[in-house]
């Protein structure tokens, strides 16, 4: 959906909440206390009151928009903004591009979007065969700046967050350029790691990817205990220069999701760091898709709450 065909959709608050109206009953309003689906609408007050109990249940809440203030017209501009181009949005631009008077509240939405779109792809597993690899990004951890004083340097360093990347990627034999992958790549998963010890690691490819799959990785020895928890386990040995060649489709998710986001964000608190990974790949995930990402988000923001 193009901004002309959504200007035509959405031309004023009453669109928004009639179309939000729509997408929440076609998923089924149920009564929060006595969990039946008997309702009627109430135009007055944009709620629906319960046949059996007279419970209330606002059209906003157990969604994304739960108890916001700020307009759905907003909010839909917002959500289509960040679902319709292939690049990110920085806080300050869309509170531009929505001409709201304040900056925290924009920079609040966005951070709320994104951990819906989390919350959705958390809702599936990788499959088939998986790239596995860890990287490390920089981010601004003002808690510990502020308690010690200094940064530490290196491996350890509080400007560094561990994150540890999934994609799928089948090989593809009918491919004879010699300058393209000779993979397919499939979905995409970015988890930022507390540490990235055997067990950590082992906790989050057992939550994300199926047991069914085939892992491809390097030699670190953290991934080590891998072949207890999916069918296969190829580790190998892979120097610097040649890790585009053995490990392709992981290290391009890598370098364009550290591109997108310094091109983009000055800099990125290391607390929120998963929500922009997110972002990124929520779109990646989607990006073959026919069906437009404005209803897709709008639908996982009716069913989930961001919280």
């Amino acid at each position: 959906m193009n901004l002309l065909d959504f200007n035509k959709r959405f031309r004023d608050e009453e669109s928004c909440i009639l179309y939000l109206k729509m997408k929440r009953e076609e998923e089924g309003i149920v009564c929060p206390k006595c969990h039946t689906s008997n309702h009627y609408w109430l135009q007055t007050g944009l709620f629906w009151q319960c046949k059996t109990c007279r419970t209330k249940t606002n059209l906003r809440a157990g969604t994304l928009m739960e108890k916001s203030h700020i307009p759905l017209l907003t909010w839909f501009i917002v959500i289509h903004l960040m679902t319709s181009t292939k690049k990110a949005f920085s806080a300050l631009e869309m509170q531009k591009q929505v001409g709201h008077k304040f900056y925290e509240p924009i920079w609040y939405m966005m951070q709320k979007i994104r951990i819906t779109m989390g919350k959705r792809d958390g809702r599936y597993k990788l499959q088939g065969n998986i790239e596995i690899d860890d990287a490390f990004y920089e981010v601004v951890d003002l808690k510990k700046q502020l308690d010690k004083g200094l940064t530490k340097r290196g491996r350890g360093s509080d400007k560094q967050a561990k994150v540890l990347i999934m994609v799928e990627s089948k090989p593809n034999p009918k491919q004879t350029n010699p300058h393209k992958k000779d993979r397919i790549l499939g979905f995409a998963k970015m988890i930022v790691m507390d540490d990235l010890s055997a067990t950590g690691i082992k906790y989050v490819v057992r939550e994300s990817i199926s047991p069914s799959s085939i892992v491809i990785s390097d030699g670190y020895r953290g991934y080590s205990g891998l072949h207890e928890i999916v069918e296969e386990h190829n580790a190998m040995v892979v120097p610097q220069k040649e890790a585009h060649i053995k490990l392709p489709w992981v290290h391009t998710v890598i370098s364009n999701s550290k591109r997108n986001m310094l091109g983009v964000h000055h800099s990125i608190g290391k607390e929120f760091l998963q929500n922009y990974l997110n972002e990124f790949c929520y779109k990646l995930n989607r990006r073959n898709f026919t069906s437009d990402l404005f209803d897709r988000m709008i639908l996982a923001g009716a069913n989930d709450t961001w919280y």
